[in-house]
């Protein structure tokens, strides 16, 4: 089946120029007569202000003031002056006659009367405490942000990871502040108060996303362990407005193996390597390497040079629209919008196709003079392809360029020559191109809540919000066979008896969630302002699955369970969770100086039993506005403030019911000879599990210089774990059960964030330069002695979770003589191969001699960001870049290594490999990564420094002038093109080092390049 892109009708570029003409058309007419205007610009005291921007609205004339804060200028009577100055609030002057003006601004530090939201409310800048980032949607408009978690790329103190950007599930692994427990560490995600995917909203729709390092946290206890992040939706803000955007680009992958693509060199180094072994026998004779070489030239089909990555892989095409309506009064607020996304990947075949449908409303009214009442929706319809067979990736890093494409006829080809560990080709057009996954997703958060002012300045808010989500997955795969290119002899692909078959699983999930709050605010004697907060919340997670099959299918023709004629298999399970919990808040400022906050939370769960449910978990929050201070006079620091939290919060990182024994079905006894069915109990419980709790301290620094220009934000916090929920091993002797959960572990985090921006202008130029970086440190304090060893990697008291667990490698060996003096590493050890330092002195190259790296595989040392940001005259450009170090990846398997169970090489192992004319070599001399075992042994030999520094996105854009859009009642059109992973700076080469992030293999969609443009109407 073939994916087609709907809607060809619908073009909007068309529309676009259309647009564009009826604008040019009309913005001939006259102006009226210029008036000379002549003014100063003052601050606060009187003080002339250098360098204010004036600009005439809908026009690109302007002036600057000189150093005395004077300027002048020509503007039509009746049109308006636009002030604006770094550090103060802008001001609209309208231009009445020639007289001179004398306009004062106010100062605006760092917009700190703005505010940040917060849990369960809203709280100034000014009086913050926590360690918060807020993340404005508005500044990503026009870029390619599939899904609303990659929009946190290169933001302070978050890691954010994109390893698979196939459509459709190409979201991003967050982790706050490190890696703090063994099990989950994704942070709690609420999307206008309610718990709820942020990656099943429209990214469109949302106007910030706050995260929530430290004890700020703790207001949502039990799930806030690993960082709370709170999604704001966009609202109808003041006269009424239609908006629609939209944008087209094109997507290619930024990195691929550089695989051998010449059949006869990939034969001789199979066969080189074979020998190198010490086969006997090589894959390819000396008469077939010699067939082959002279068949080139006349049969390509019989004879191919395929470079597979080139077959398989093209151009991804991408489309977005958003067409939203808006407005509000002191009455009413709405916003209503439309999304509509269209991905058609970079994989040949119908298997990684992409569409969204997305609506959104977010409306209130003001009922009575105490009662205001709202209703929001967020919702989507989404469908998403991938092949049957789900490992294509690897297949396709196991194709050969001797592999056959298609035959002449249009069958499916596969190779004449035998190749070990390939005596069933895995042909990745067929595999593309037959048989479907196809998910389809239905998921709506609807939400109703008031507000209601009682007596005594009392406020009761109210919320209750239901998460549907529907989704069905449905698989088919045909009967799939290849055929020799020489002499037409069929192999079956897939076993004839089972295929076709067919899969279909349904996911049908009801979430409910209702929480209320009173809220209180008091001011007392003009400068002691007091604020209380309480409330109770409910949760309701029930979530039902169920799983049929059948196989024996004529053909692909139907595909419905009920065209199968032998039944295979069904299944389903229920579960519910539920979470009860009672929190409240403090908040005290004196004259907006010396700030306090505390709170609590107490969370009761069903994932633990009766007596380990309930868990409190408290925090608070000082901070000191040192610039306020009577004796504190400066000139050059605007904002001085400290801060300091502590707090707890929690996690319930156990499957459900793990504190009951279970009973699994299916389990076969022997009774007399006879096998009956029968249940067992298989895993061991601790039915005294309870909350792992994390406590975080964090000290921080917020400094504005130079008129606010300058913003410098630094914190320093460690993060606690303890009583880590985790499988803790058992004695097999113990009835042969897996290890229970148990609360054993303690893991630390500690480390600092550093935050600089810098805004200013020069006349009309308007730029801003930005960075952050963070360091964090993760180490394991307590295991109870326990050592968790799993592939290379190690966690252990004393070392990072997952830290590298290998040998140590001591250059190349480069004479049999040296193997000879040195520790036994096989019997096959020889000139050429990796050596291996003798750590315990015992003579033997063993698994005894590995050491522990103090390097993470599953979070960097460090994190970083930076960009800036460039203004003039109605163009703006702008660039963000973002990047990792302090981390290092061991790539596996095929491709990573040479000639893995029958796959190909790069080229790398054709001139950077031992021999013994080249000593000097970068690797080791040539074997197959399956029997050369002694060269693949787990060492630093292989670890690859994961570092990187990628242009995370390039974006220039142009405002048409309000002057030709007035003409026509349009209030703003904006056109743009932009550039996605454009560049990458990395040592690791072999495959891109943001892909490989925490994984062992390159078997994963690759991460892609884009190049797209739009435009932005607002009506």
């Amino acid at each position: 089946m073939k994916l087609r892109t709907r809607f060809r009708a619908f073009r909007p570029g068309a529309i676009f120029l259309l647009c564009l003409g009826i604008i040019l058309s009309t913005s001939t007419a006259l102006f009226a007569q210029d008036l000379a205007i002549t003014g100063k610009v003052t601050g606060t005291g009187g003080i002339p202000l250098p360098g204010v921007n004036i600009q005439i609205t809908g026009t690109s004339k302007g002036a600057s003031t000189n150093a005395d804060g004077q300027f002048k200028l020509s503007a039509p009577a009746g049109s308006t002056l636009k002030i604006s100055f770094i550090g103060y609030l802008s001001k609209e002057v309208k231009v009445v006659n020639a007289l001179p003006m004398h306009i004062t601004l106010e100062e605006d530090v760092q917009k700190l009367n703005d505010v940040v939201v917060v849990g369960y409310g809203t709280q100034k800048k000014a009086t913050l405490t926590g360690a918060i980032t807020t993340v404005s949607m508005t500044e990503k408009e026009g870029r390619p942000i599939t899904n609303a978690s990659n929009a946190l790329q290169g933001v302070p103190g978050i890691f954010t990871n994109l390893s698979n950007s196939q459509p459709g599930v190409d979201r991003s692994t967050i982790r706050i502040r490190g890696v703090g427990t063994l099990s989950n560490n994704d942070p709690l995600v609420l999307v206008d108060g309610i718990e709820y995917s942020m990656d099943e909203l429209n990214p469109n729709d949302i106007e910030t996303i706050t995260v929530l390092k430290d004890a700020a946290a703790s207001i949502y206890g039990s799930r806030a362990a690993n960082g709370v992040i709170l999604v704001t939706t966009k609202k109808g803000k003041g006269a009424s407005k239609i908006n629609y955007s939209y944008y087209r680009g094109v997507q290619k992958a930024t990195y691929l193996p550089d695989i051998i693509t010449d059949p006869i060199a990939y034969m001789m180094l199979k066969n080189q390597a074979n020998l190198n072994e010490g086969t006997a026998k090589v894959d390819y004779t000396d008469a077939q390497i010699t067939e082959y070489e002279k068949g080139m030239l006349t049969d390509p089909i019989t004879y191919p040079a395929n470079n597979w990555y080139k077959i398989a892989l093209k151009n991804g095409i991408i489309q977005k629209h958003d067409l939203s309506v808006s407005g509000s009064t002191d009455k009413y607020q709405y916003r209503l919008s439309l999304g509509y996304l269209d991905r058609d990947g970079i994989l040949f075949g119908p298997g990684n196709h992409e569409k969204k449908y997305s609506v959104g409303l977010n409306s209130s009214m003001q009922v009575t003079k105490k009662l205001r009442a709202g209703l929001t929706l967020d919702g989507y319809y989404r469908n998403y392809t991938q092949p049957f067979y789900s490992s294509t990736w690897e297949y396709l890093a196991r194709a050969l360029p001797i592999l056959t494409d298609t035959l002449a006829d249009g069958r499916y080809g596969n190779s004449w020559l035998r190749t070990a560990g390939r005596n069933n080709w895995e042909h990745p057009r067929m595999l593309s191109y037959n048989g479907l996954q196809t998910k389809v997703v239905q998921r709506f958060l609807a939400t109703i809540f008031a507000e209601y002012k009682l007596p005594f300045d009392i406020n009761y808010n109210i919320k209750f919000g239901v998460d549907k989500y529907d989704g069905q997955l449905t698989q088919f795969t045909p009967r799939m066979q290849t055929f020799d290119p020489k002499t037409n002899a069929a192999t079956n692909w897939n076993n004839p008896n089972t295929a076709p078959r067919s899969y279909k699983t349904d996911y049908n999930d009801m979430n409910i969630h209702f929480y209320n709050t009173l809220d209180w605010k008091k001011t007392f004697a003009s400068k002691h302002n007091l604020s209380a907060m309480v409330g109770a919340s409910y949760d309701n997670f029930d979530k039902d699955q169920f799983d049929a099959s059948m196989y024996g299918y004529l053909d692909a023709t139907l595909d419905a369970l009920n065209a199968g004629v032998y039944w295979n298999a069904t299944s389903g399970n229920t579960t519910r969770d539920v979470l009860e919990s009672y929190f409240g808040r403090v908040n005290y400022d004196y004259d907006g100086k010396y700030l306090f906050e505390a709170a609590f939370r107490y969370d009761g769960s069903s994932r633990f039993a009766k007596g380990n449910r309930w868990g409190l978990f408290p925090s608070a929050s000082a901070g000191w506005r040192i610039d306020k201070e009577s004796f504190f006079q400066s000139k050059l620091i605007d904002v001085l403030k400290l801060r300091a939290s502590a707090g707890q919060m929690g996690s319930q990182a156990v499957p459900l019911y793990n504190f009951l024994p279970s009973v699994y079905l299916g389990e076969d006894y022997s009774f007399g000879g006879t096998l009956s069915s029968g249940g067992a109990a298989k895993d061991a419980v601790d039915p005294n599990i309870k909350w792992e709790v994390t406590t975080t301290y964090n000290a921080g620094v917020d400094i504005n210089l130079f008129k606010s220009r300058l913003a410098v934000t630094v914190d320093a916090y460690k993060k606690r774990t303890d009583g880590i929920l985790r499988q803790v091993n058992i004695p097999s002797q113990v009835g042969n059960l897996n290890g229970p959960k148990r609360n054993v572990g303690i893991v630390d985090n500690t480390g600092i964030e550093l935050v600089v921006q810098y805004k200013n202008n020069i006349g009309n130029l308007d730029y801003g330069v930005y960075g952050n970086v963070a360091y964090n440190k993760n180490m394991v304090v307590d295991l109870k002695g326990e050592k968790i060893i799993s592939g290379n990697t190690i966690t252990i008291e004393g070392h990072p979770i997952d830290a590298y667990y290998v040998l140590l490698s001591d250059g190349i060996f480069q004479s049999n003589e040296e193997v000879a003096k040195s520790a036994t590493q096989s019997g096959r050890t020889k000139a050429g191969y990796i050596k291996y330092k003798d750590i315990n002195g015992d003579g033997i190259i063993n698994d005894d001699d590995r050491v522990i790296l103090n390097s993470s595989s599953s979070a960097p040392k460090y994190t970083f960001g930076f960009g800036f940001n460039l203004g003039y005259k109605g163009i703006t450009l702008s660039a963000s870049f973002q990047g990792i170090a302090g981390i290092k990846a061991y790539p596996v398997g095929n491709l990573a290594l040479p000639f893995v169970n029958g796959a190909n090489a790069t080229k790398e192992w054709l001139t950077d490999a031992w021999t013994p004319e080249k000593t000097n070599a970068r690797l080791p001399i040539v074997t197959t990564a399956t029997n050369g075992v002694d060269n693949f042994r787990g060492s630093d030999f292989w670890l690859r420094n994961n570092s990187y520094v990628r242009m995370r996105n390039l974006q220039l854009g142009y405002s048409l002038p309000d002057r030709w859009l007035s003409k026509v009642k349009i209030s703003k059109v904006n056109v743009f093109v932009n550039g996605e992973n454009l560049l990458t700076f990395s040592r690791y080469k072999d495959f891109d080092p943001e892909a490989v992030l925490d994984q062992s293999n390159l078997y994963r969609y690759p991460m892609l390049k884009t190049f797209n443009g739009g435009l932005n109407v607002t009506f």
